[in-house]
C-alpha cells in the first residue's frame, strides 16, 4: 500500500506565483544528435529558448544523459524505530578520491521500461537487501543533476521488518556487492549531519525522515505509540 501525498512538486507552483508571472515556458528543439549509447544514451541537443526578456535566445547547445526515471527508498522499521541502510563502492567515491569509495545509501535503482516507479521501488528492496517492503510513503522527488541528465528520482519511506535485516546481497550478473546496515534513527540522522552521507539520494530521504518520521511511525503504528506514551 501506498501513503502519502503524489502531488510532486507541489512547491514549484508557490515558486511561479511568487514571480511576477513573467516566466518563460516555451522550448524549441531544433536538432538531437546521439554522441555515444550503451546502457545510458548520451545526446547533444540544440535549442532555443524564451528568455525573461520575453524574446527567444539564439540557438544554443547542451548535453544531456538521457538515464530516465529512477527510485530511492529509506527502510524504516516503526516499531523498532530502526532504519535500514546500505553500503556499496561508487566510482564516483572512488574518482573524487574519497577516504573510502564504498558509502552509505540508501536502496535506489532505475525504473524499467513499463514499470511503476513503485514497483522498481519493491524490486531494488529484494534485490539489495533481501526485505519484503509493506506499506510506502511517497517522499518527493527530484532532479538529480538537472544540468547534465534527465534522471528525475522519487523518493519513498518503505516499511520493513529490521529483525530480519543484514547480510550482503545484489545482483551478481550487474556486479553487486551491497552490504545491508540497520540503524537506530538517530545514529542515522547523526551521520547525515556530520557529513557521513555523501549520497544525494539518502540525504535528501533522511532530511525528509528527520521533519516527518515521527508524524509517520504515529500513523503507521496508531494506537500503539498512544498505548505505550499511557
Amino acid at each position: 500500500m501506498l501513503t502519502g501525498n503524489h502531488n510532486h512538486p507541489r512547491m514549484q507552483k508557490k515558486a511561479d506565483s511568487a514571480g511576477d508571472g513573467s516566466k518563460p515556458s516555451e522550448v524549441e528543439l531544433l536538432n538531437t544528435e546521439v554522441l555515444a549509447e550503451r546502457r545510458f544514451r548520451y545526446e547533444l541537443l540544440t535549442l532555443r529558448t524564451e528568455t525573461f526578456a520575453g524574446k527567444l535566445s539564439e540557438p544554443f547547445k547542451r548535453e544531456a544523459l538521457r538515464s530516465g526515471p529512477a527510485v530511492a527508498v529509506l527502510l524504516y522499521d516503526p516499531a523498532a524505530h530502526r532504519l535500514v541502510m546500505i553500503e556499496q563502492f561508487r566510482i564516483a567515491a572512488y574518482l573524487n578520491h574519497l577516504p573510502s569509495a564504498w558509502i552509505l545509501e540508501c536502496v535506489a535503482g532505475m525504473v524499467d521500461e513499463g514499470e511503476t516507479s513503485e514497483a522498481a521501488a519493491r524490486r531494488e528492496v529484494k534485490e539489495e537487501t533481501n526485505c519484503e517492503v509493506g506499506r510506502m510513503e511517497y517522499a518527493g522527488a527530484y532532479l538529480s543533476s538537472p544540468g547534465i541528465s534527465d534522471e528525475m528520482v522519487t523518493i519513498y519511506v518503505g516499511e520493513v521488518d529490521a529483525v530480519l535485516a543484514g547480510g550482503v546481497h545484489g545482483l551478481v550478473s550487474e556486479g553487486e556487492d551491497i552490504r545491508t546496515i540497520v540503524f537506530t534513527v538517530e545514529e542515522a540522522l547523526a551521520a547525515a549531519d556530520h557529513g557521513a552521507v555523501v549520497n544525494v539520494m539518502a540525504q535528501v530521504a533522511l532530511l525528509w525522515f528527520a521533519r516527518h518520521g515521527d508524524a509517520l511511525r504515529q500513523r503507521w503504528l496508531g494506537s500503539a505509540i498512544e498505548d505505550g506514551n499511557s
